[in-house]
């Protein structure tokens, strides 16, 4: 018997064998890897990921091993919607202001393209639950990663990296995505999930794991202080109990877990050092109390989970744990109804008006501690999304190009502010890749979320949950997009698609014996694949080299810095980077008319780039070009009129 064959699944799915190792290697596997290493938000990281993935495919389907079944409808306009989007982002090298900006913003889409690909490919018919356990566990490790990081800081050196670039938010909980909202993002992506393992697991154990996990995971939330993500995570609930079919122990597991999170974060707001995320002797002791306790109220929960599970599984269930359909709808209609009295009651409507007010207001600095929970401040969001909109009316259908915001922010912006972002997935996608972008991306999200919607309703109670789970889990990336760039964090995205790659092919028949691709087909994936890699590898090398090179420098070692930009330069001809690098290195041996020369093709490259101007400038008035240095000066400033470099305080 294939060793194999002999695995089995505690989370009461059907899945098993091989099917059961690769789902968790992928799944699992692959959120952990990500999330312990920046979220993947390291170019470095991603395109590694994205190499591995397109390999696989690669190699997969020449020999005819993939795909293991042929998608539904749904799935293919999902896979084709989603790969027009990343060739629109291609051709757009045709346009941009940045080649290497934009190549840069390729290779990550084509990570995720090939991350939602293979999962879909892999995906057979039983494996949902497994897929969304796997995917649930892998982000309630990185969840508790983050707590202990809190908790105890000095088991994670790393983890004190994080404030050491961060301008604002030293005290938000950012490791190991180094980004506090997006770590929000991702444990609000996990909540539907382990809440349905919590109820669906066949062991009680796995049960009671599960709901112990969840106060934990509250309190890392919290710990980030992200209003965004925050509201997502309960999005995602609320979506999760509308499309489940048996809510009262979902809900019941919510109210449990909840008071225990609730219990939690009430301590927790007692502990000042704690909040604020110092690593003092009293943020120690602080946060050595809560550790155990934060034990001691997981386990009760966990426990009390489990009793429930037991008195389920013995006895009959009581006649109010069963709602009828007709009562589920008086219930919502009730519900709705009382929140509409309440919203008048409160003036709704001029609150939002005053919050919207708020929410435009420039903002120079955040609201600190748990402070910033109740404000509704924009801190300059309303100003970017302007930008972007002025952006997208400088060329309606095409945009900027892919990942170019911040050179356009820069000659545009109403703030000295210095982003790369729009933190508008949507805003930003409509800016850098015009009308055409924007509806390719609107295209995939509706697709996804309706198709997968329409197979929830559709499934049997068996896979319900699981399939309810899943789609309330991709909710998040989408609400959170709306106010943040969490699309830029490759973990968020690739759980999303995991999840949604389980919610749309749900219900496709298995065709045994179906599997693999005609001949042609094969070969013209091959050449697709080949073309991903290329794309991948060419800014993943190039970004090596140019690490290589700064690490040698600081290291004294100048030929061999020069020696590695250069290559840099040749993997990546059009990018700058490479050139800005040289320009650097040879300024600093003193050679300053190949220094010049240097960063004036590094400016012929992102001629809208005001920090190569700046760096031609200074360049030019060591090697005695004062009219070029006044000259070049000014083409920076005016590609930054509002930077604090050309307007000094005073």
């Amino acid at each position: 018997m294939d060793l194999a064959s002999t695995i089995r699944s505690p989370f009461g799915t059907h899945a098993d064998g091989w099917s059961f190792v690769w789902t968790w290697a992928l799944g699992f596997g692959l959120i952990v890897y990500l999330g312990l290493n920046g979220g993947g938000f390291d170019p470095l990281v991603s395109g590694q990921v994205g190499i591995a993935i397109w390999w696989i495919l690669l190699l997969a389907v020449l020999v005819g091993a993939l795909p293991r079944r042929q998608p539904g409808r749904v799935a293919l306009c999902a896979l084709g919607l989603l790969a027009a989007f990343v060739l629109w982002t291609a051709l757009s090298l045709r346009w941009t202001e940045s080649t290497e900006k934009t190549a840069t913003d390729l290779a990550r889409v084509l990570t995720i393209l090939g991350v939602f690909a293979l999962a879909l490919m892999t995906r057979r018919s039983r494996g949902a639950g497994q897929m969304v356990s796997a995917v649930g566990t892998g982000i309630v490790l990185v969840a508790i990663v983050a707590l202990l990081s809190r908790l105890h800081p000095n088991w994670f050196p790393d983890a004190a990296e994080t404030g050491k670039f961060l301008a604002t938010g030293k005290e938000r909980l950012s490791y190991p995505l180094d980004y506090w909202n997006g770590l929000a993002a991702l444990i609000g992506i996990g909540l539907p999930l382990v809440l349905q393992l919590a109820n669906n697991a066949k062991l009680v154990a796995v049960r009671a794991l599960a709901a112990a996990s969840m106060p934990a995971m509250l309190l890392a939330l919290f710990f980030t202080l992200s209003r965004g993500g925050m509201a997502a995570a309960l999005i995602a609930l609320a979506v999760f109990l509308t499309l489940t079919y048996d809510r009262i122990p979902q809900f019941l597991t919510i109210l449990v877990s909840g008071i225990g999170g609730a219990v939690l974060i009430a301590i927790a707001t007692q502990r000042d050092a704690l909040v604020h995320g110092l690593t003092n002797a009293a943020a120690r002791s602080q946060g050595s109390e809560l550790f155990w306790i934060t034990i001691l109220v997981c386990a009760t929960v966990g426990l009390a989970q489990a009793g429930v599970a037991l008195a389920l599984a013995r006895g009959k269930r009581p006649r109010w744990s069963v709602v009828s359909r007709r009562q589920s709808l008086i219930s919502l209609g009730a519900a709705a109804l009382v929140i509409v009295i309440a919203l008048g009651a409160v003036n709704a409507p001029s609150r939002i008006s005053t919050a919207w007010q708020d929410f435009k207001r420039p903002s120079g600095h955040s609201e600190e501690g748990t402070s910033r929970l109740g404000s509704v401040g924009g801190e300059n969001r309303y100003q970017l999304w302007s930008s972007a909109i002025r952006e997208f009316d400088e060329d309606p259908l095409t945009g900027s190009g892919s990942g170019t915001f911040q050179l356009w922010w820069s000659r545009d912006g109403e703030t000295s502010e210095t982003v790369v972002d729009t933190h508008s997935l949507y805003a930003q996608t409509l800016g850098e890749l015009g009308i055409v972008g924007a509806v390719l991306l609107a295209a995939f999200i509706l697709t996804s979320l309706w198709g997968g919607t329409m197979r929830v309703l559709r499934a049997p109670p068996s896979s319900r949950q699981w399939l309810a789970a899943a789609v309330a889990g991709s909710t998040v990336l989408w609400t959170t997009s709306i106010f943040d760039w969490m699309w830029k964090i490759p973990i968020v995205p690739i759980a999303t698609l995991l999840l949604i790659a389980v919610a749309i092919t749900a219900g496709d028949q298995e065709r045994e014996g179906a599997a693999g691709l005609r001949i042609p087909m094969r070969c013209g994936f091959a050449v697709v694949a080949v073309i991903a890699l290329i794309a991948i590898a060419i800014p993943l090398a190039s970004t090596a080299l140019i690490r290589e090179s700064q690490s040698d420098a600081v290291a004294g070692s100048l030929n061999a810095a020069l020696s590695k930009a250069r290559t840099a330069q040749n993997v990546q001809p059009e990018a700058a980077t490479p050139r800005v690098q040289q320009a650097l290195l040879l300024e600093s041996m003193g050679e300053y008319g190949p220094a010049a020369a240097a960063a004036r093709a590094a400016t012929e490259r992102e001629p809208t780039n005001w920090r190569t101007w700046l760096l031609l400038s200074r360049i030019e008035a060591q090697n005695g070009e004062p009219d070029a240095a006044v000259r070049d000066y000014r083409q920076a400033r005016a590609l930054n009129p509002n930077s604090i470099i050309f307007n000094p305080p005073g």
